[in-house]
């Protein structure tokens, strides 16, 4: 048994002792298995070029691709920290293990592979690998094709079974759920499950990606022939022949700029592009907004820049920020303390810090100013923070001075 294979010795000391055996397999040997799966021998068959799932949508649908690492590559720029009864706590061993997740991936790649497979597939399960003191040392991101939550009648949710890519159901590990942390999106009829955001896009993908597709080989191999040749052919022998010569001299690679080899009794009419056909390029900005639609996305963000202005690509980024990417930190940061902080102890909370964010730091000096005149008014500072500054507001740790007007008079 090699090393990366050989059980914790906690799990040896039960299994010489008698004890009922718990899953109890590892995030590092989960992605073992996966980085085996994907490379070795027994690796899984490519998947159909015909079958639009959700990774091909993120491999073939540019869309899907510019929607999901821009959610995904800012989302990991937002780091997290840990607060212990609502003190912050820099030192402790939550916030290390979040700042260096596991030896071979930095918190960069780590989160973004992370809210990549949240935002792609609707779910992400996040594996927790412990050291010899069973304490949690490292973390490892999976999709849920690899994971699967196993449903008990009494318990609600007795574990989950991890499946290497391409393994049989035999395939995999039991993995204890204390060792799980699970990222979902809502999903109306599974409750262990996430529901991919695109779900709902499947139809309108599916058809942009055939009309990209038929849009090549029209681009490929032409719409029709490039010129048209009379003959009086006496047999099939000499028709054959003469089409063979003109082949090799002429037509280009891919058999491109092509020729037809017509009796003389023969008519050809002019071809034009279908109305179906003129209709792509609609269609392509149709599907660019379904995507912004689903993702929460300012469509010019997707490149849809008919309207944008400098004004409005601010108003934009902020709002990118405060619907799109805030929630989906925010409730990763929910699911770490639920299911992992409360391993460390009573009254450990995990949060994230948004002080970095540039986008939301850009209407300060506005609000500022705002709630300095409306506390300037007579209006309670409390509620007048509230109003003004939203989650931001923290009552009683800075007090704002009315602001002096150039007459001399406050606000």
């Amino acid at each position: 048994m090699t090393a990366s294979a050989r059980p914790p010795w906690w799990l040896s000391w039960r299994r010489r002792h008698g004890e009922e055996e718990e899953p109890a397999m590892g995030g590092r040997r989960a992605a073992e298995q996966v980085a085996l799966a994907a490379a070795g021998p027994n690796r899984a068959a490519s998947a159909d070029p015909n079958t639009l799932d959700y990774e091909a949508c993120y491999a073939r649908c540019d869309d899907v691709y510019a929607a999901v690492s821009l959610l995904a590559d800012n989302a990991a720029q937002v780091p997290f920290v840990v607060h212990v009864d609502g003190q912050h706590q820099p030192g402790h061993p939550l916030t290390a293990l979040l700042r260096s997740v596991n030896p071979f991936q930095g918190a960069g790649e780590f989160w973004s592979r992370a809210y990549s497979f949240l935002w792609l597939t609707g779910e992400c399960f996040l594996l927790v690998e412990r050291d010899r003191e069973t304490q949690p040392a490292e973390l490892w991101a999976f999709s849920g094709r690899a994971l699967e939550p196993v449903a008990d009648a009494s318990v609600y949710l007795s574990h989950y079974r991890f499946r290497p890519p391409g393994a049989g159901p035999e395939g995999g590990f039991p993995v204890n759920r204390r060792d799980v942390v699970p990222l979902l999106l809502f999903h109306p009829s599974h409750p262990l499950r996430g529901l991919s955001p695109l779900s709902a896009l499947r139809l309108g993908l599916s058809t942009e990606l055939y009309a990209k597709r038929a849009n090549y080989e029209l681009f490929a191999n032409g719409l029709m022939s490039d010129v048209a040749i009379s003959f009086d052919f006496v047999n099939d022998e000499q028709r054959q022949r003469t089409r063979e010569a003109l082949r090799n001299a002429h037509v280009g690679d891919g058999k491109r700029h092509g020729f037809l080899v017509l009796e003389r009794t023969t008519a050809i009419e002019k071809l034009s592009l279908t109305p179906r056909d003129a209709e792509f390029v609609e269609l392509d900005k149709l599907t660019t907004r379904d995507v912004a639609k689903a993702y929460r996305i300012p469509p010019m963000f997707l490149a849809q820049l008919e309207n944008a202005t400098l004004r409005n690509f601010e108003t934009g980024y902020r709002a990118l920020w405060e619907l799109a990417i805030l929630p989906r930190v925010r409730q990763v940061a929910a699911a770490l303390t639920e299911h992992l902080a409360a391993q460390y102890g009573p009254g450990v909370t995990v949060e994230p810090d948004t002080s970095g964010i540039a986008a939301l730091r850009g209407g300060d000096a506005e609000r500022a100013q705002t709630f300095r005149a409306l506390v300037g008014s007579g209006i309670d500072p409390d509620w007048a923070g509230r109003r003004v500054f939203g989650a931001d507001w923290q009552p009683g740790l800075t007090a704002v001075k009315p602001a002096a007007t150039p007459e001399g008079g406050e606000l």
